[in-house]
């Protein structure tokens, strides 16, 4: 007799509902078709896809395949996406906006090597690249127009060492500045503006306000970075850009670190395979929506868009998704389809790749627990907790050591549990490293100069995982 692996039923059964994995006979099926209606072969056959797309390299994964049945479970999942040049790729030209603090806080070394990084990122940038400059404190000004960089390697330096120092911060209108001066760029150039800041912003707009912003530049292609400098900036506020932004964030002790950053936002604007990146979930009734980590998460009534960004060749990038699921009865599954959408950088010719991955529903816990997929699985659930053991720190931040101790080792039991599961090398240096992390709590003053330092690098760290595999 012939038989099907696997089956979705198109009518009186819920679209995201599939058999599992029982081989059926012909006979079955004629009776099942007797009953509900239209069979149709489902795309859904295991907890891997690949999302592939020329200049994006992509996968789909499941932390497992399957889930104890009857219950709501959590599921992890993943997409993953490296970007691929095409045969020998040449160097994308480049447009970039410097938005430059000289603010008072900035006196001194700092502002000595801001402006020594921005005239050394000027000797890098080739001839057709195109350059603008922003200056701000309490007020901006665009100390240069955007312009062709063979037009102004001689001009420019002279002037940037002129900047001093002085006033407040006013940063939103500052980027916004850079964002405009961009705008004039040949549509053949990838164009991303580079925040640096060493304070808080005093603009009075909130967070949300300046984020929406930078995400509708960023669908216009215009990628925003944020950088750090010294230990008395807006953590919050600098991630918010960056994610917001779709692009880079580094904390860095001292200024003189400036210029690898710059360096690194030129190498990887040159070399940019793809833009507009967006990932696109789309969950099935009982398959519900927890979290993203790697991308901010724009969720609709049947599926969760994952906006990446920019993507250079070489780079890997990661989003996690935490998933809770109603599971079915056994022998059941559930159909959950991922896509990505681009725009390839050479000709912005529009790309996309689409499939589907099912979590099946069985009767034991061991038979959960040996579908767990041990490269997807661990790497998911470290950045889940990282996002956890990140609000630790803020409560050690804020002054709460006993909260902050109390989360910590609560991280602590979740790797620990998930490796008496499954063992993993990943687990077991986590908790090592969360160890680290309450000594720290216990006897580093939050406020203290190596204590803001230590709580900023770490931050970083956290973030820089949750977006690379």
């Amino acid at each position: 007799m012939a038989q099907v692996v696997m089956l979705a039923f198109a009518t009186n059964l819920p679209l995201g509902l599939i058999l599992g994995a029982t081989l059926l006979t012909a006979a079955l099926i004629e009776e099942i078709v007797k009953t509900v209606g239209i069979v149709v072969l489902a795309l859904a056959t295991g907890s891997r896809v690949t999302l592939d797309a020329p200049g994006i390299r992509g996968l789909f994964a499941l932390g497992q395949g399957a889930l104890l049945a009857g219950g709501a479970r959590d599921l992890l999942a993943e997409v993953r996406l490296e970007g691929v040049g095409e045969g020998t790729a040449q160097r994308m030209p480049v447009a970039l906006a410097v938005v430059l603090d000289h603010s008072g806080s900035m006196s001194g070394e700092k502002m000595v090597q801001a402006r020594e990084g921005v005239v050394s990122l000027l000797e890098r940038m080739h001839d057709d690249d195109y350059l603008s400059v922003v200056v701000y404190d309490d007020s901006a000004e665009v100390l240069q127009p955007l312009a062709r960089v063979s037009e102004i390697r001689r001009s420019l330096p002279p002037r940037l060492r002129q900047v001093e120092a002085r006033g407040g911060t006013i940063i939103p209108q500052a980027m916004a500045m850079g964002a405009t001066a961009l705008a004039s760029a040949p549509g053949t150039h990838v164009r991303r503006v580079v925040l640096v800041s060493d304070g808080q912003d005093g603009s009075g707009l909130t967070l949300d306000q300046i984020q929406s912003e930078l995400g509708r530049r960023a669908n216009d292609r215009i990628t925003t970075s944020s950088l750090g400098v010294g230990t008395d900036y807006s953590e919050p506020f600098m991630t918010g850009v960056a994610d917001a932004g779709r692009g880079n964030y580094a904390f860095l002790r001292q200024g003189e670190e400036l210029q690898g950053f710059l360096t690194r936002e030129l190498e990887e604007s040159g070399a940019t395979v793809a833009e507009n990146v967006v990932a696109t979930v789309s969950l099935p009734p009982g398959v519900h929506f927890v979290s993203s980590h790697g991308a901010m998460a724009t969720t609709l009534s049947d599926r969760i868009e994952l906006p990446v960004g920019t993507v250079f060749a070489g780079e890997r990038r990661k989003v996690v998704l935490a998933l809770r699921v109603d599971a079915g009865v056994a022998g059941t599954a559930s159909a959950i389809a991922a896509s990505v959408r681009f725009e390839r950088a050479s000709d912005h010719a529009p790309q996309a790749s689409r499939g589907e991955v099912a979590v099946r529903y069985v009767a034991t816990e061991a038979e959960a627990v040996a579908s767990i997929d041990d490269e997807i699985h661990p790497d998911a659930l470290a950045a889940v907790v990282d996002a956890r053991q990140q609000q630790a720190v803020l409560a050690w931040q804020n002054g709460d050591r006993e909260q902050a101790i109390h989360l910590a080792q609560a991280n602590q039991a979740a790797y620990e549990e998930a490796n008496r599961q499954r063992p993993s090398a990943v687990y077991q240096a986590r908790v090592d490293e969360i160890d680290g992390d309450v000594e720290s709590f216990r006897n580093v003053e939050a406020a203290s100069e190596s204590g803001r330092s230590w709580g900023l690098a770490g931050g970083a760290m956290r973030r820089a995982r949750s977006e690379a595999y």
